[in-house]
């Protein structure tokens, strides 16, 4: 998600939305419920010097309510905190762009006192090829020390704006679109692929078992700048993965304690949202650099 974040042709100083879903267990004669809705704010603070080169300070928090329904209240709750740090070299000839990334973070059901295992560190590489102002080459790597242990994930992606109306752009496996300008700078639709893992560490009362949280889906979105830059955005889709799910502390096996963190079938998901959006795609780089300072 992070990496997702520092990809995209525009930049959201200030964003807010909310994600939801809800699914039967899979191979529950019950055909009991689980509905998940998950809260997403970010804050990005951006520095761009006369070189281009730019710090980056980025503030991410997230709550992942789950229960289940309609015939019982049990519900869990799951919450994360991270602060990417980065820098974005730029070359001489403006070709090049690498971009370092450190991120540190807190992911648990804070249920308890904080400890070692609640903390995360991570980091992104990421190399830019730009030939011209229509193409972009995208190649990095992406790693979190996860409470499953060390994740590594190879990042690829290309950026091209194939004319004034559609886009193509995103980094895979995180994120991929197509984007369609309906209406010229105020309306986006499109098609969009979204890959993301996460984990959060579980309290003492939990035996320090751990959620992990594998995202796989395809949706439709629309963006639509309402005033200016701001923006609200909206997606529905279909999730093919079958979590999020609870682990035994310290290995990869499947717990069932928790029935809230049961294996699911796959779901319809929708997303809705808010942001102060900058479009560097749509503006002069002066007049970008200029919104971001």
């Amino acid at each position: 998600m992070t990496a997702r974040g520092f990809s995209q042709p525009f930049a959201d100083i200030l964003s807010a939305n909310y994600q939801t879903f809800s699914s039967a267990y899979k191979d529950s004669a019950a055909g009991q419920k689980n509905t998940t809705g998950d809260y997403f704010l970010s804050f990005f603070l951006p520095k761009v010097f006369k070189n281009g080169n730019t710090l980056m300070v980025r503030l991410n928090g997230e709550t992942m309510n789950s229960t289940i329904s309609p015939d019982s209240s049990y519900s869990y709750r799951l919450s994360s905190v991270s602060l990417p740090l980065g820098f974005k070299f730029v070359a001489k000839n403006k070709k090049w762009e690498t971009i370092v990334i450190g991120v540190p973070k807190l992911a648990s059901d804070f249920r308890g006192k904080i400890g070692p295992h609640d903390w995360q560190l991570g980091g992104i590489f990421l190399q830019y090829y730009v030939p011209n102002d229509k193409l972009k080459i995208k190649l990095g790597l992406y790693y979190n020390r996860e409470a499953f242990g060390n994740f590594f994930m190879p990042l690829v992606g290309v950026d091209w704006k194939i004319n004034s109306r559609v886009n193509l752009y995103g980094i895979l496996p995180s994120n991929y679109r197509l984007e369609f300008n309906i209406i010229k700078d105020k309306l986006y639709t499109g098609l969009c692929f979204k890959s993301a893992t996460r984990s959060f560490s579980l309290s003492r009362k939990s035996n320090y078992d751990y959620v992990r949280y594998d995202e796989q889906q395809v949706k439709l979105f629309v963006d639509w700048f309402v005033y200016k830059k701001i923006l609200l955005f909206a997606e529905a889709g279909y999730s093919t993965s079958r979590n999020p799910l609870q682990y035994t502390y310290g290995t990869k096996d499947l717990t069932y304690v928790n029935p809230v963190f049961t294996t699911l079938k796959s779901y319809p998901v929708f997303n809705v949202g808010i942001a102060y959006r900058v479009r560097m795609d749509l503006q002069g780089s002066g007049k970008a650099e200029e919104t971001t300072k």
